[in-house]
């Protein structure tokens, strides 16, 4: 049973006072006080009874009708199916259990967000294509709602009609002189289309590898072509399908993307070997200079890229600064760089997405992070509006989000009272949703909640519990322990961080700064916990530091250096996230013959590994600046370990990297504009970037401009005229509306569904499957008060059968005749016998 109790009755426990005071007279008067007071705890705990206690708990309930919400989605993109499937459905199942019909319609797809607003039923039967391009994500929704015991199932529904649509993805900002590769994406709804494709880049048509006749029977293809442009400025680039097959909807037939072309920036490469692979494309690609060590001034470079030079030839205090303000960092191995190059615990290694020595892959990290929601978090900056759970919330976020997809990452917080999530693996993004979603969720209850922060930490130990491999407990709180509190009190937590250290458990001690203070000295109990607890100290954050930046996971138990793999063997690589700028279209074949043994930081991104799970592309932000660490070598030199990696279709990760790295590769003088294609009616964001008030006209047009900060401004536009359009100087190109992109059922509703519990269904035989199986998995979960009267009625009968069991023992004893009494008297022998004579 929970404690404490709530009560339906609760004025019937004011009876226990006459009671008391009942018993209290009795003993007065010479009654037995043991009689009393166990008469007195037998009728408070009947009293008690009486007054109906109760706690709230998870109930499974069977519903023999189950309520039912067919939810019709009837947007524009629908038009290739029936209509009136939902319709049907509905008509079939409303006179068997209690049935909703909701329709949503219009130009875009909100069907996450129309999901959780028909969650109020137990069951949603979806009829939808599944292609939401609007609000809540339609996984994230299921998921929501499924754990409220909100069953999803949908309808895949025959096409009528098939339809094609057109894509062209690629960079918006490009160098002169470099070959730029644009993907055109052709998407269908069936799987037997037939169109030419035609691409025009500032109305001159561009040859395809394929562009007569193209026969697709997968629903999406993507068609690359490579361009490289002459001229500075905004250039047009046309992608059109001339279907040859049924196609519905003309509108998106025809893309467009605007592109800005911009100088070849500037590069530095510390290097000594300039006939490596790497320095030629580096060297073809951007403006380069070269040097063996790094200069104090790196402001004209937007990128500098190390090549297998050790910890000791680098200038750490001016690279630090260079890509805090915003520089892009790469940073190349070999047989002198990273583990080979001391880079272990030197100052170089604190800007890097790597740890530069080995550790065994355990699959993933298990990390819990726990927050202090006492009453003290609820100071604030008076300056900034900054408050204490604010800043915490902003550090636990930023770790869920750059985390890595192998770890496991859970929740604790601790104030008045101790909640927690599960831990959950970050290999899906609705679990990333899920827990921000909690973190945000948190705050304290009134400002006298205790800081208990011993419970935190037991209870992070209970979540890490159910996992094995590296294991690992981060702390946020402001870093007060009041002195003045019970000795006992600090004792207890510091015993419960010695537990979790004798449990192998790593811990991280995060105290939060609300302003720029000059002293940056953690609070000493707080600092003293952290030193028990295995660190060095705790670590303290300035407002706009993030600790995702500031440490890193060391392995345990101490690793030790693995010898760089020999020449002989080769290892294939392979993207581990296939979505990002470096990796997203490119097919990777290469292998490498050796590489730098390293370890991921916590926030870093492993973006490609070998097939064992060895880092080769690994990333991550510090400050504004980015960092690529690429630990295999240049394609040269003695080891030559990764020449592949520098050929053919491989080669784009060194360009992509790089220019990652750069981000936007135009400077940072001037009035410097930057905005995303538009998808017809969804308004495009404007960021503009100026020491001084910019003047910016759309189409001729001036705009009004809102300050963000000290040089950077932004508003919002909406044309609604598809087509090339002019942002003082910087092209925009607006599209057919999103709702046109993507046609035909999305085959990943299926997954998302079914693992959450549900079931997707043909149209054919839906309405006599269907209905069947709801009610067979009509059981839902809620919270209901159940009884705690048992437990004190039980207590009440032990004590009394107690008491008159003692009673009667007492009375036996008292009552019990002696033996001797009761035996008959024997005359004496002698007198006997004298009578006798």
């Amino acid at each position: 049973m929970d404690f404490p109790p709530q009560f339906a009755s609760p004025l019937i426990l004011l009876l226990i006072s006459p009671v008391v005071l009942g018993g209290l007279y009795a003993i007065r008067r010479g009654v037995s006080k043991y009689l009393i007071l166990s008469r007195v705890i037998i009728l408070s705990l009947l009293i008690i009874a009486l007054a109906s206690p109760f706690t709230m708990g998870i109930t499974t309930v069977k519903d023999d009708a189950p309520r039912i919400t067919v939810l019709t989605d009837q947007t524009m993109s629908m038009d290739l199916f029936k209509k009136d499937t939902g319709q049907i459905i509905y008509e079939a199942i409303k006179s068997k259990t209690p049935t909703t019909f909701k329709k949503f319609a219009g130009m875009t797809s909100p069907v996450g967000d129309e999901v959780i607003g028909a969650s109020e039923n137990n069951n949603i039967v979806l009829v939808s294509d599944g292609n939401a391009n609007y609000g809540k994500d339609l996984s994230d929704a299921i998921t929501f709602v499924s754990k409220s015991g909100t069953r999803v199932f949908a309808v895949n529904q025959k096409l009528l009609h098939n339809d094609m649509s057109v894509e062209i993805a690629g960079a918006k900002n490009l160098i002169l002189g470099n070959e730029n590769t644009f993907n055109i994406v052709v998407r269908q709804a069936g799987n037997n289309a037939r169109y030419r494709l035609d691409v025009k880049i500032d109305d001159k048509p561009v040859s395809l590898p394929e562009s007569s006749n193209v026969v697709q029977t997968e629903k999406l293809k993507t068609i690359q072509f490579s361009y490289i442009f002459t001229t500075l400025g905004t250039h047009r680039v046309e992608a059109v399908i001339t279907p040859q097959s049924d196609d519905w909807f003309p509108t998106n037939n025809k893309f467009y993307k605007a592109v800005y072309v911009v100088p070849k920036p500037k590069a530095l490469v510390i290097s000594d070997d300039t006939g490596s692979s790497l320095y030629q494309i580096v060297e073809s690609l951007y403006a380069v200079d070269r040097v063996s060590s790094i200069p104090d001034d790196l402001s004209k470079y937007r990128v500098v890229i190390i090549d297998n030079m050790g910890a000791g030839m680098l200038g750490a205090v001016s690279l630090k600064n260079y890509v805090a303000g915003g520089g892009g960092l790469v940073v190349v191995g070999g047989d002198a760089s990273y583990d080979k190059g001391n880079y272990n615990n030197s100052p170089v290694e604190a800007m890097l997405p790597i740890i530069s020595r080995a550790a065994e892959y355990k699959g993933g990290r298990n990390i819990v992070i726990v927050i202090d929601a006492s009453g003290s978090m609820f100071s604030s900056d008076a300056t900034t509006g900054i408050s204490a759970i604010g800043l915490i919330d902003a550090n636990a976020i930023n770790i869920v989000r750059k985390i890595s997809r192998d770890s496991n990452v859970g929740i604790v917080t601790f104030g008045a009272n101790i909640s927690s999530s599960p831990l959950l693996t970050m290999s899906k993004e609705v679990n990333r949703a899920a827990l921000e979603s909690f973190i945000r969720e948190i705050t304290p209850s009134s400002l006298t909640d205790p800081t208990d922060l011993d419970r935190g930490l037991l209870s992070a130990e209970e979540l890490l519990n159910s996992v094995s491999g590296t294991k690992e407990v981060i702390v946020f709180s402001d870093g007060i322990i009041d002195p003045d509190s019970a000795i006992s009190d600090f004792e207890k937590i510091k015993a419960a961080a010695l537990e979790l250290k004798s449990m192998n458990i790593k811990m991280h001690f995060f105290q939060i700064l609300l302003s720029y203070e000059t002293k940056k000295e953690p609070g000493k109990l707080y600092n003293e916990l952290a030193i028990v607890a295995g660190a060095d100290s705790a670590i303290v954050l300035n407002p706009d530091e993030r600790a995702s930046v500031v440490i890193g996971i060391e392995a345990e138990p101490e690793p030790t250096t693995t010898e760089t793999p020999e020449v002989t063997y080769e290892y294939p690589i392979a993207a581990l996230e296939s979505n990002h700028f470096i990796t997203k279209y490119v097919n990777i074949t290469a292998s490498v013959t050796g590489y730098n043994d390293v370890t991921p930081k916590l926030g870093a991104d492993r973006l490609v590994v070998t097939t064992k799970g060895k880092p080769i592309i690994t990333t991550w932000g510090f400050g504004l600046g980015r960092v690529v660490a690429f630990t295999t070598d240049n394609g040269a030199g003695m080891t030559m370990w990764a020449p592949a990696v520098y050929s053919g279709e491989n080669s784009r990760l060194v360009s992509g990297m790089i220019n990652w790295a750069i981000g936007d590769p135009r400077g940072k003088e001037g009035v410097v504009v930057q905005a995303e294609d538009i998808w017809g009616g969804t308004p495009g964001r404007v960021i503009v970037r100026s020491n001084t008030v910019p003047q910016v006209q759309f189409d001729k047009k001036d705009i009004a401009l809102s300050s963000t900060g000290p040089t950077t401004y932004e508003t919002t536009i909406n044309p609604d005229k598809e087509g090339f359009h002019d942002l003082s100087g910087y092209g925009i190109a607006v599209n057919y509306p999103i709702e046109y992109r993507d046609v035909g059922f999305n085959d990943e509703l299926k997954t998302i569904i079914e693992s959450n519990g549900g079931r997707v269904y043909e149209e054919d035989g839906v309405e006599g499957l269907l209905f069947m199986d709801i009610k067979e998995k009509a059981t839902r979960t809620v919270e209901a008060p159940q009884s705690e009267k048992e437990p004190f009625l039980l207590a009440a009968l032990i004590l009394f059968l107690a008491e008159v069991i003692i009673r009667r023992i007492k009375d036996y004893r008292k009552d019990r005749p002696k033996i001797e009494d009761n035996l008959p008297r024997a005359e004496p022998v002698e007198a006997a016998a004298e009578g006798t004579e």
